[in-house]
């Protein structure tokens, strides 16, 4: 452990002075947040901090999540997928660029103390904006506006407010208290940044576990896109309080390798949850053929934090980020738009659900047709699996001998899977394409075929 022993006391009062959250940032980042006229969006761009891991926010909100929020365009579901991931996107991980910003790897050996007293300004602030925003983020899964003019119910100036009277309350009972401490209510200073992380992660979890607890069905937790926003929210809120915690023990190792785990949770988070791909594979019952790759590419990119920055690009992220977020916009997101806007059209017409109960609402027919696979539900498609969803856009791209889009990308190995299955169809006949599809299974997932 490469561990900093210095008046670790100054670096906490430093963190701690001034912790008192003032509303919304205004200027952070984005991913198509949609606010009303004359309202302040939570977030308007992709970031707001300057740092390396901008060349992942840009093309993760532009490039990735831009699509799925097209595809919910219209429905009671897009503000809250693009509040929430714009949040995630912006506000989690400027946090870490707070740190990332302030690493000088040439002096990082010698002068360590350096990066946790050059990021304490920095770290503080970014926390101080997460803390404000949450709250908006949560409210806008109730039908609220994602800006930080929005009310969240009523005559309230309480953003949780909206959660009242809906399964999502739990969160709102949780948070409210800590978010009462950060905002200088209660006795005493308010908490340093590790403090108000950890806190905001056991609330939200608490709050997350009893919302679990009152849906048996799974009609929250197993929604597509709905249940991978909160997973992801927790997950990454949990990952920034131990970044928090290493950070404020001035310990490179742990410091590290809280940062690439953070990151590769929530890409896992948003690649595979958020956009429904996990989903997808679950309905399909044939393994996580797709999100396995993907696990590997992202653990692979996050991994150039870890190691004590040992593996830190020397031209930057622009390059791995590209190889593994180009293939997958070109090929499984095409199809995944197309499908969620097909699956949401029409949910809810004609209700006067509103709110939380308008976006569960919406989420069933989408739910429906992503299990069904679109056009596989009817016998249509390649391997009458949900996982044409999927496949479809991949085995086109070959179609007439093109080369596979995924070639040379941390997702080269999908690309046998789309050679099989268009090496079968151009053969015509009666192949059961879903019998090569699951001989190839054993290769991708290492010999675990689903039973």
């Amino acid at each position: 452990m490469n561990k900093v022993f210095l008046n670790k006391g100054l670096l906490a009062l430093t963190l701690s002075a001034g912790l008192v959250l003032t509303g919304c940032g205004g200027s952070s980042g984005g991913g198509g947040s949609s606010a009303g006229a004359g309202e302040e969006p939570v977030t308007s761009s992709y970031s707001e901090v300057d740092g390396p891991l901008d060349a992942v926010q840009q093309p993760l909100s532009e490039q990735l999540l831009a699509p799925i929020v097209a595809g919910t365009a219209g429905t009671p579901l897009e503000v809250p997928v693009s509040c929430v991931s714009s949040f995630v996107v912006t506000d989690v991980l400027d946090v870490l660029d707070s740190v990332l910003v302030n690493l000088d790897p040439d002096t990082l050996q010698s002068d360590p103390a350096a990066l946790f007293t050059g990021s304490a300004a920095g770290f503080q602030a970014a926390v101080t904006e997460l803390a404000a925003d949450l709250p908006i983020v949560l409210a806008s899964l109730a039908g609220e506006s994602c800006s930080s003019d929005s009310s969240g119910g009523g005559e309230s100036s309480d953003p949780l407010a909206a959660l009242a009277g809906t399964p999502l309350a739990p969160l709102a009972d949780a948070l409210a208290p800590v978010l009462a401490m950060a905002n200088g209510g209660g006795s005493g200073e308010p908490p340093t940044p590790s403090v108000l992380l950890t806190m905001l992660s056991e609330a939200f979890s608490d709050g997350l576990q009893t919302i679990l607890a009152q849906d048996p069905s799974g009609q929250i937790s197993g929604a597509p896109v709905l249940g991978g926003l909160l997973t992801t929210l927790d997950t990454a809120l949990s990952n920034l309080a131990a970044t928090g915690v290493a950070l404020e023990s001035m310990d490179t190792d742990a410091t590290s390798t809280a940062l690439s785990l953070t990151l590769e949770n929530l890409l896992n988070g948003l690649l595979i949850d958020v956009v429904p791909i996990g989903f997808i594979e679950e309905q399909a019952g044939q393994g996580t053929i797709i999100s396995s790759q993907i696990k590997a590419g992202t653990a692979a990119l996050a991994g150039l934090l870890g190691g004590n920055f040992g593996s830190l690009p020397s031209g930057g992220f622009e390059n791995p980020v590209e190889d593994l977020f180009g293939p997958l916009s070109d090929t499984f997101l095409a199809g995944l738009q197309s499908a969620l806007t097909d699956g949401l059209a029409g949910g809810g017409g004609g209700s006067n659900a509103v709110g939380f109960d308008a976006l569960l609402e919406a989420l069933a027919p989408l739910q429906a047709l992503l299990s069904a696979g679109g056009s596989a539900g009817t016998g249509d498609g390649l391997t009458g699996t949900p996982l044409d969803i999927l496949l479809t856009p991949l085995v086109t791209a070959l179609d007439g001998g093109g080369a596979c889009p995924l070639a040379g990308s941390p997702l080269d190995p999908l690309c046998s899977v789309a050679t099989s299955l268009s090496d079968a169809l151009a053969q015509g006949g009666n192949t059961d394409l879903l019998s090569v599809l699951q001989g190839l299974l054993g290769g991708l997932l290492g010999g675990l075929i689903p039973a």
